[in-house]
């Protein structure tokens, strides 16, 4: 027992010269092995002491270690100590990455953080990243952006394009993650957020009438005017996802030609819109406009007489800034159910849409977001609801529960209602119109029914006034009463 206690003394007596001299390092990192599932176009492998995250798109290859940088090792672009503690931000989507993990304590610095929309930064705290001139930044870590090189050995790039299927594009959420040490808490909400997707889409592959659904946008760069529909992997799935078909494998052959481009969509039953429009109250008539429709209400569109038109602008900033490059890219499973909402709407009645708002008229369906409508507190951004396999929906009704998953159980906005598939002006006018007439004719039988009764209790109590001995004078007086 002594010659042990001996031995446990002596080797706690290296451990302290050791520690004292700095030759002993803290522990070796541990890092999470998670996998990569939609081909997204990044890949994290794990060593013993440094991850590595590998851009492939860009072909940069980033090391990532936690304590000292490792040495002896190729092919790795840059290093960063990691989790890090001060990040720059200079494209929306890293916001919805930072809003989904909540790590809005780690955000030092924005660029132009007037156009962010998330309201739960503390500004206080954030400073203003200046235009990028390709060198490091003092007292940052790591910055986010489109661009691989824009801050030097800073920089990260994340997707800005929407070459990526939704799912692909919201799983950069892990690659984002690496850099904070939180990958299993990114793969466990991909993976909630993967299977919510993946139902919703699954309930849609029965439906008795697909609907016809186009994604367009209007251009005029260079004094060119284009009329586009947009086939980029993103959009194309999301319409198909929602069991949306249309005829467009590919884009215009010619897309200056506005003819080719209101002949392709004729069909359409619902249209998403992307273009750049700056008229606000009167942008309907500018995309109108944009498009040459030059009297869209006398007309054998479909979606122009239903005024089917929608963008993705449900929730903006006090600057008008829509939400949707910022946190809809995180959300595909959402985004997904906002489409249905409004090409499948018997789908689920009570769900209420995030992104898409109606735009078939001058009261444009927008909401700023604050307080009353984001909780900082209890963020939905990374709460997945529990979607219930359908596989009996054809579309025509809704089902017994009218519940798929992800709803909130409210009702729709009233903008939504008047976008609803079987509105259109004529309708609500003859609605209107109809409701003031019967209720004039309420108003007058009540007047008349009034008369008469008023008229039958006067009788009444005259009879009953002079068979009771009461005098003429308040006979009178009960007589000019009720009289006319």
């Amino acid at each position: 027992m002594r010659s042990a206690s001996v031995i446990v003394s002596a080797a706690a007596l290296i451990a302290l010269q050791l520690l004292g001299s700095g030759t002993l390092v803290s522990a070796k990192c541990s890092f999470d092995e998670i996998s990569v599932d939609t081909n997204p176009g990044f890949q994290i492998t794990i060593n013993d002491d440094y991850k590595l995250v590998e851009d492939i798109s860009a072909n940069v290859k980033y090391g990532l270690y936690c304590d000292t940088q490792p040495s002896n090792v190729d092919g790795v672009d840059r290093w960063f100590k990691v989790p890090v503690s001060a990040a720059g931000i200079r494209i929306p989507i890293a916001s919805g990455f930072v809003e989904a993990l909540g790590l809005r304590s780690k955000v030092a610095a924005i660029e132009s953080p007037g156009n962010l929309t998330n309201i739960c930064f503390d500004t206080s705290k954030i400073t203003t990243l200046d235009e990028p001139k390709g060198s490091e930044i003092s007292g940052i870590d790591v910055i986010f952006s489109a661009n691989a090189s824009s801050d030097g050995s800073q920089s990260v790039r994340l997707p800005s394009n929407d070459d990526l299927l939704p799912l692909q594009k919201a799983e950069w959420l892990k690659f984002f993650a690496a850099f904070f040490n939180q990958e299993k808490s990114a793969a466990s909400l991909f993976t909630l957020i993967s299977d919510s997707y993946n139902c919703h889409r699954g309930n849609m592959r029965n439906l008795k009438t697909p609907p016809h659904a186009y994604w367009v946008q209007y251009s005029d760069d260079s004094d060119k005017k284009t009329y586009n529909i947009i086939v980029s992997a993103y959009q194309k799935e999301l319409l198909a996802g929602a069991g949306a078909t249309n005829d467009t494998n590919k884009a215009l052959d010619d897309p200056t030609d506005v003819t080719s481009f209101q002949n392709a969509v004729k069909d359409a039953s619902y249209v998403f819109d992307q273009t750049d429009l700056q008229d606000y109250g009167q942008r309907i008539n500018e995309w109108y406009s944009d498009f040459g429709y030059t009297d869209p209400r006398n007309t054998d569109v479909n979606f122009l007489l239903q005024r089917q038109i929608w963008r993705t602008e449900q929730y903006v900033s006090k600057s008008g800034v829509s939400n949707f490059p910022e946190f809809a890219y995180v959300r595909p499973d959402l985004v997904l159910q906002d489409v249905i909402s409004v090409v499948v709407p018997t789908y689920n009645t009570k769900y209420q849409r995030r992104w898409m708002s109606w735009f078939g008229s001058t009261n444009e369906d927008s909401e700023t977001i604050d307080p009353s409508n984001y909780d900082c507190e209890n963020s939905w951004m990374s709460v997945v609801d529990q979607c219930d396999v359908r596989s009996d929906f054809d579309g025509t009704a809704p089902s017994s529960s009218d519940d798929s998953g992800d709803g909130d159980g409210s009702s729709d906005k009233e903008g939504d209602k008047d976008g609803g598939s079987s509105s259109s002006g004529h309708g609500r006018t003859g609605k209107t119109v109809g409701g003031v007439i019967a209720g004039v004719v309420f108003i007058v039988l009540a007047f008349v029914a009034l008369h008469y009764y008023n008229r039958y209790r006067r009788q009444a109590r005259i009879r009953t006034l002079s068979q009771s001995g009461y005098n003429g004078h308040e006979h009178i007086g009960l007589s000019a009463r009720y009289s006319g």
